[in-house]
């Protein structure tokens, strides 16, 4: 019992203690707050509670201020960079107009470049139109192209232009095929004429230097087996092919004529150059032309002729006026008549 009422009286006195501690603390917490509202902007206690911010305002406080801490570092930096920059410089104010002119022409030429760079994107879009455009157009002319180059590949070949490696035309080529038959039907003449030893024959070999070709003659010598030049030939021997080729001209226009004849054929000349045994075969000639039912009509000079034409036209010049022309021959016989021959 005693324990406990000793017990009870330590607490007792321990809690008077603290009781006078606390009365203490509050009383010195009291002055406290009285000296810091009395020295705040607060006229008591009463508005300074009702000025504090709940946590979530505080806290968005807090956050400002720390970002405007950080700003106020960054500025101090970058201040003391510049003091840095400008050290040594004079301290004459800068002359801002100068700068401003700068920026502005600066400012200028960003909008000329923006507008420039806006008409290029145009422009670049109408070219790539332009060029599609191009692309169809060229497909179209190539196809042309191909179609024109074929047209005159031909028409230079019909022409006797390159590719054509003969310089043969289309005339000269339909008059090579008639040339062929010409010289079929003379060499039926010539071989007769020059007793079996001179053939005509077509040659369509290239000409020398370029020239066109495709008319040439050969003649085919049956003595030597080779064929030549027809410019090798004598004067005697050119005149008998010449006439073999006439006589073979009318031939092929005969047949090319449907069946129209041509009765009256006129020789001028070049009997003077034949020997008296080369002139006997052209006359022979003549003379199977005129039993076929031809006229034909000699011009020459040659007086051994005379005797073989029995009809004849003589030209005589006179010193006092034109030529005289008189009929020869007997009084019954025209001068040129069906199925005769005549000298003229």
């Amino acid at each position: 019992m005693v324990s406990r009422l000793r017990d009870a009286a330590r607490s007792c006195a321990s809690a008077r203690d603290a009781a006078q501690r606390a009365d203490a603390a509050h009383d010195a917490a009291r002055t406290d707050a009285e000296e810091r509202v009395a020295a705040s902007v607060f006229s008591d206690a009463a508005e300074a509670a009702a000025a504090l911010r709940d946590a979530a305002e505080i806290e968005q406080l807090a956050t400002r201020v720390a970002e405007h801490d950080a700003q106020r570092t960054a500025t101090r930096h970058r201040v003391l960079e510049l003091e840095l920059e400008l050290a040594g410089t004079p301290d004459e104010p800068v002359d801002l107009a100068a700068s401003q002119a700068a920026l502005d022409t600066a400012d200028a030429a960003r909008t000329d470049a923006l507008a420039a760079e806006s008409e290029a994107r145009h422009l670049a879009a109408a070219l790539r139109d332009l060029v599609l455009q191009l692309d169809d157009a060229y497909a179209g002319v190539a196809a042309r192209a191909a179609e024109a180059a074929a047209i005159t590949r031909l028409a230079d070949t019909v022409a006797g232009r390159a590719p054509n490696s003969m310089k043969m035309d289309l005339e000269t080529f339909v008059l090579a095929a008639e040339l062929e038959d010409i010289v079929a039907a003379a060499n039926l003449r010539l071989q007769d004429m020059s007793s079996g030893r001179y053939r005509l024959q077509h040659s369509d070999a290239r000409a020398a230097r370029g020239a066109a070709s495709g008319l040439g003659l050969e003649i085919a010598d049956a003595f030597t087996g080779h064929a030549r030049p027809a410019q090798s030939l004598s004067g005697g021997e050119t005149f008998l092919a010449s006439l073999a080729l006439a006589l073979g001209l009318a031939e092929v226009v005969t047949a090319r004529a449907g069946g129209v004849r041509l009765d009256t054929l006129f020789i001028d000349e070049g009997f003077g150059s034949l020997d008296e045994e080369t002139l006997e075969l052209a006359m022979r000639t003549l003379d199977e032309l005129r039993q076929g039912g031809r006229t034909v009509g000699v011009i020459s000079h040659v007086a051994a002729m005379k005797e073989q034409l029995p009809a004849q036209l003589s030209v005589e010049a006179t010193p006092h006026g034109p030529s005289v022309i008189r009929q020869e021959g007997s009084a019954e016989t025209p001068a040129v008549q069906s199925g005769s021959l005549a000298e003229v």
